[in-house]
């Protein structure tokens, strides 16, 4: 089963794997919007096309769905090989049985598309040249390493990650509850926004603890930028109170820092301290997330932008973090 599910995904992977790269390619088929012509994107939903295909004529019918969703099949999908491939992820019972739960939880994808019309048209007067990418959705097999895949003008999400925190299939698969809780709907939109940001982003050739606080933040100021309605715990993926603790704390989370000089520390314990993912930070008390240099970074770059109202498109190229630090005049005062 994992093999037939790796099968299925590796174009996807080649997708991701160039995401950095951020710009259209030439004579890429993907069709695009200019900004000029924006409106609510039509969501390319390839998991109901693919379940939906008549066993029978299973070939037959796949020459229909072909045209729109080449991204997925490529040019060889009819092939015997290929034909079977897809034929037995569509009749396994797992896979069959992922894909009624996200039919069941995603019926229509209507608040999605509106969401992301917002924000497109906000990326595309923010960011010179801004290529508007064509939006799928499908069943992964779970692939919780790409979640959200964007390369060129196609932006891919797997629907099968985001069936909620509660999900029975994660529970089996041992997810761990900090990250299960992120598995939801409210959180498809700020992930589809983040990768977005990381083509744009310039990083430092150093990378100390403050570079990557910094990178950090400026992909959560995007996200304020692109989604300026959505609630802030889901654009970093913290729960409510995860959100108070750092609020509350935000002066002795700044001062452990400075008084343990680990601002420029490029030591790996300090960066996964308070970079790393898990169910909290620890030097703090169990209530605090992990993550809370991200958070902190947020807070820092925020502060810098507002202050000196550069353009996103210069701040996200600016590698300098002890500038971006020095200019938001970022000093929490204990409460």
């Amino acid at each position: 089963m994992q093999k037939l599910r790796l099968l299925f995904v590796f174009s996807l992977l080649i997708l991701a794997s160039c995401r950095q790269t951020g710009n259209k390619k030439p004579g890429s088929s993907i069709d695009t919007a200019s900004p000029s012509e924006l409106t609510a994107p039509s969501i390319h939903r390839y998991e109901v096309a693919l379940f939906s295909l008549d066993q029978k004529n299973f070939a037959a019918d796949l020459n229909k769905i072909a045209p729109e969703f080449r991204v997925f099949l490529g040019n060889n999908y009819q092939s015997p090989e290929a034909i079977e491939q897809l034929r037995a992820f569509v009749n396994d019972p797992q896979n069959s049985r992922t894909y009624q739960d996200c039919m069941k939880q995603y019926p229509d994808l209507d608040w999605l598309s509106e969401g992301l019309s917002k924000a497109f048209k906000i990326y595309s007067k923010e960011i010179p040249n801004a290529v508007i990418p064509k939006v799928y959705t499908y069943v992964s097999g779970f692939d919780f390493q790409y979640p959200i895949k964007y390369a060129d003008s196609a932006m891919i999400i797997s629907l099968d990650i985001y069936l909620g925190s509660g999900y029975k299939d994660y529970q089996t698969m041992g997810i761990p509850v900090y990250v299960s809780q992120r598995l939801t709907r409210d959180h498809i939109l700020p992930d589809c926004v983040k990768e977005l940001c990381y083509p744009l982003m310039e990083k430092s050739k150093s990378q100390t603890l403050l570079d990557a606080m910094i990178e950090e933040g400026k992909i959560l100021y995007f996200c304020d930028v692109l989604l300026p309605e959505e609630a802030k715990e889901f654009k970093i993926g913290f729960t409510p109170a995860q959100l108070k603790w750092c609020e509350e704390n935000e002066s002795n989370l700044w001062s452990f820092l400075i008084e343990n000089e680990l601002l420029y520390s490029t030591n790996a314990e300090s960066m996964s301290m308070f970079m790393t993912d898990g169910p909290f930070t620890s030097a703090f008390s169990q209530e605090s997330p992990a993550r809370t240099g991200t958070w902190l970074g947020w807070q820092i770059v925020s502060r810098y932008a507002d202050k000196t109202g550069t353009s996103l498109t210069t701040l996200l190229k600016n590698t300098n973090s002890q500038e971006i630090l020095a200019k938001s005049g970022y000093k929490p005062r204990r409460k």
